[in-house]
């Protein structure tokens, strides 16, 4: 499980870029893929990047970002994207599976993280 808590990260990030590249110069990706990998994607990528900086910014290696928190900004996610940028926005469309993609992500991030239990935390 070490190993996958390592490199899940990177792993993701890479994912992430190459679909976006893909659709960026117009090239085939499955729909599925092309629909929801990046929004799954997104959460463990953005909670991971928030770990890494209360982190750094605490000099505390074992500071876990508390869950209330990881629900908030997966919520904030959801409305922003889901909800406001496709009223004001034409290019982005409202899609409630995006919203379930993003609380998988992070269901998946809290299991990979091991952070079912959390034993020390701190607010951001």
């Amino acid at each position: 499980m070490k190993a996958i808590k390592t490199f899940y990260f990177p792993i993701f990030l890479v994912g992430a870029l190459c679909t976006y590249t893909a659709q960026r110069f117009g090239w085939y990706v499955p729909e599925l893929v092309n629909n929801y990998l990046n929004d799954f994607l997104c959460m463990p990528i953005v909670l991971k990047m928030c770990q890494y900086s209360v982190r750094f910014v605490r000099s505390d290696k074992t500071i876990v970002v508390p869950l209330t928190l990881k629900i908030t900004l997966t919520l904030l996610f959801s409305f922003y994207f889901e909800y406001l940028l496709p009223i004001f926005a034409p290019r982005y469309t409202s899609d409630g599976l995006d919203v379930v993609a993003y609380f998988t992500g992070l269901l998946v991030f809290i299991t990979l993280e091991g952070q079912w239990k959390v034993t020390r935390t701190t607010m951001v």
